[in-house]
């Protein structure tokens, strides 16, 4: 047989082999019955290997070649050859070639190109289905070029072509770790990751099997394209929990690559937003690991620790609160003061940073050492960052740590909060606009913040639209309500609450009871009645 190499020869070959088959064929009885399929594989397998587009190296020639010859040496009557193997042996070649005839339609098909450079989507997704073993490897490798470029509708029916191609159970060991990365590929692309969601029951066992593996490049590739699924899919992050994914992400945490530390770290960031799953992390001693990855890793890491150690404190229950307290005690407040201190402008990783501050200082003790570290000056810079999310963890971790310490110096660094706040209050995020009302209610209940705040120009106005249903909605109203309260004992404010609609705004807060709504609306009518009689 020509060497594989040599452009242009195994097609010629091939055609060769396939002009002498049928004399020879015909002069066997042993191809009597079989020639139907086999002479309809041979005449698609000759109009593709003739047609100008098909490629001097396409993986299917050598094993058509190889497939011919046989063939050639059973019509040509070799004594070797029983009667049962012969009929055995033109049984399987038949089924053989009509395989290999679809890839080579597949081949010069629209769009196919032939499975060489410039391939299309149009041919390789039916390659990817329909193909022979060594055409399904190939097309996985053309694949993994080319998904950034695919259109949404080959991209999805990729996607689905490999998850079908995976729970076959006919793929072969190098072409299932292939089609792991091709899964990692497609989930790296902002085009392209939202179709593996579609395929999330399929390629989902075959992810994790991975991830159990411990071993070899296709894990890092697993916790790339498990990272999306598990933030769009609660049945993702429960199958990779339930088959010990925790405690496989949490050794890549400790001991792997920077990019697997990422990447492992991402999906334990998405785990940990499900509550149902703290047990998993509670069992596997999490909060070492990770508070190792805030200290020592890259900065992706750090910002996705950060964000896992957020989301495991976040909640109210027993659990979280004792995690809470075992990240103080592991180190969690100097992590985050580092952390803070490391940081040059306003990077990705503040808000994680300030929302798990915001979850330990929860705790009056922990708030206290926190104020004390001076982690006032850190969250009040913040409060001028450019992106939203930091602004917003750093308005509700003020809300924890204002009422702590009176001495004079922290007053003055907290008040220096108070302008900021109230232009907060005009943002468009109703997160932002409800974070920076918390912090101002925790604020106001002191006197010497409250003067700073009747100071502000826009301070009543603002907070009194948080009250309007069409522009508060969203922002919890005792907040905007304790405010207004705070301040109501000032004539001068109750006038500017009644110009703004406050009154308005009230009846309606009435009706559903909110905490405080009723005291401001008898002091705004009686304020109303006072009025009526200017002091001389």
């Amino acid at each position: 047989m020509p060497p594989p190499g040599d452009d242009g020869v195994l097609v010629a070959e091939c055609l060769r082999l396939l002009a002498a088959l049928p004399p020879a064929a015909a002069a066997s009885p042993a191809f009597r019955r079989h020639w139907p399929s086999i002479s309809a594989s041979l005449s698609s397998l000759s109009a593709s290997l003739s047609h100008p587009v098909f490629p001097p190296t396409a993986p299917l020639l050598a094993p058509l070649a190889s497939a011919l010859s046989a063939l050639v040496s059973v019509a040509g009557n070799n004594p070797t050859l029983g009667h049962l193997h012969t009929v055995s042996l033109l049984s399987s070649s038949a089924a053989e070639l009509s395989q290999l005839a679809a890839d080579a339609r597949l081949v010069v098909s629209p769009g196919g190109n032939g499975g060489g450079e410039g391939e299309g989507a149009d041919g390789l997704i039916p390659r990817l289905r329909l193909g022979s073993a060594a055409s399904r490897a190939a097309a996985l490798d053309a694949l993994v070029d080319s998904v950034g470029s695919l259109p949404p509708s080959s991209a999805a029916a990729a996607v689905s072509a490999v998850a079908a191609m995976l729970d076959s159970g006919e793929i072969l060991p190098a072409s299932r770790e292939k089609a792991v990365s091709v899964l990692a590929a497609f989930a790296s692309s902002d085009a392209t990751r939202r179709f593996l969601a579609q395929e999330v029951g399929t390629i989902m066992p075959h992810l994790c099997r991975t991830l159990e593996s411990g071993r070899g490049a296709d894990v890092e590739h697993a916790r790339v394209a498990l990272q999306p699924l598990t933030a769009d899919s609660r049945d993702a992050m429960v199958a990779v929990a339930a088959r010990g994914g925790v405690a496989a992400l949490l050794g890549t945490c400790a001991t792997g690559t920077p990019t697997a530390q990422a990447a492992a770290t991402g999906v334990l960031h998405n785990l940990a937003m499900f509550l149902d799953l703290l047990p998993s992390f509670c069992k596997e001693g999490t909060l070492p690991s990770l508070l190792q990855l805030v200290s020592l890793g890259t900065p992706r890491a750090q910002e996705l620790a950060l964000g896992c150690l957020q989301n495991l404190t976040s909640g109210d229950g027993d659990e979280c609160q004792r995690l809470k307290v075992e990240a103080f005690q592991g180190g969690a407040l100097g992590c985050v003061k580092d952390f803070l201190e490391s940081c040059v402008g306003d990077e990705p990783g503040l808000a994680p940073a300030f929302g798990l501050l915001r979850n330990m200082a929860s705790f009056r003790y922990i708030a206290e050492i926190a104020v004390s570290a001076s982690f006032v000056d850190h969250v009040i810079a913040a409060l001028g960052s450019d992106k939203a999310a930091t602004r917003t963890e750093a308005a509700m971790a003020l809300a924890e740590l204002c009422n702590v310490g009176s001495g004079g110096k922290t007053r003055r660094e907290v008040g220096d909060a108070i302008p900021r706040l109230i232009w907060m209050l005009e943002a468009k995020a109703v997160t932002e606009r409800d974070a920076a009302a918390r912090a101002l209610a925790a604020l106001v209940v002191a006197s010497g913040y409250r003067k700073l705040f009747k100071k502000e120009e826009r301070g009543i106005v603002n907070v009194v639209q948080l009250l309007d249903p069409s522009a508060g909605r969203g922002v919890d109203a005792r907040f905007p309500v304790s405010v207004l309260l705070a301040v109501s004992q000032s004539r001068r404010c109750r006038k500017q609450m009644v110009a703004a609609g406050a009154c308005g705004f009230l009846q309606g807060l009435l009706a559903t009871e909110v905490d405080g709504a009723k005291k401001l609306a008898d002091c705004l009518g009686r304020g109303k009645m006072l009025g009526v009689f200017p002091r001389s």
